[in-house]
């Protein structure tokens, strides 16, 4: 069985893993990656260029095998409301294509578990570099959302080793998301000794990449 890496900017092109690679407008020209997910993060979003944006993301949407990255971000000077319209935005696109949210968010969980209570959309929700105390993945396992950890897992002062313990096989992604010096094979090998299994079982065990994602 391949690995999956759920969510990349640098895809490695290893024939080990199937890496879905995250887009976004103006980012990418030429030949769309084999896998991709297509999102509005809340970092890059201008008012002047939303109506555009979103036109590139319905034109991308059906290519995708996630829709992605979107979300809150409490740190960043992008205005809540512009924040807020993109992220439902997505999750209409998610929705509508049936395909799966990958969601970046930065201490904002209680509003993206209330939008997700309130809209409750079929879809799958990940929420991608989960680096955050076990109590804060609790709840967002209680929501109804997947868990994708990545580079803050060979942080020993990171809450994501603590968090990756506690939750079930079925319901986390792994991910080398921003770091061009990580392969996801490495990521999994940290995964499986923090989680105490074989690598095999780190593998073959846990969530079916194929009852989320398109592949």
């Amino acid at each position: 069985m391949k690995l999956l890496n759920v969510h990349t900017h640098y895809p490695s092109g290893s024939h080990a893993a199937d890496e879905i690679v995250n887009l976004r407008p103006g980012e990418y020209s030429g030949v769309l990656p084999r896998l991709y997910s297509a999102g509005l993060h809340p970092w890059f979003l201008r008012e002047a260029s939303l109506e555009s944006d979103l036109e590139w993301l319905h034109a991308c949407a059906p290519g995708a095998v996630a829709i992605g990255e979107a979300g809150l971000d409490k740190l960043v000077n992008t205005p809540a409301d512009l924040q807020m319209a993109a992220f439902r935005a997505c999750i209409t696109v998610s929705e509508q294509t049936g395909k799966p949210l990958i969601i970046h968010c930065v201490k904002a969980y209680e509003a993206v578990i209330a939008v997700k209570k309130n809209l409750k959309p079929v879809q799958p929700w990940i929420i991608h570099g989960f680096d955050k105390h076990p109590q804060t993945a609790a709840e967002l396992l209680r929501a109804g959302c997947y868990l994708s950890f990545g580079k803050a897992l060979f942080n020993d002062r990171s809450h994501a080793a603590r968090s990756l313990q506690s939750v079930p096989a079925d319901r986390f992604f792994l991910e080398t998301d921003d770091a061009r010096d990580l392969t996801i094979e490495a990521v999994y090998t940290r995964a499986a000794r923090i989680r105490g299994v074989t690598q095999e079982e780190m593998t073959t065990g846990g969530v079916r990449p194929d009852s989320i994602f398109r592949l």
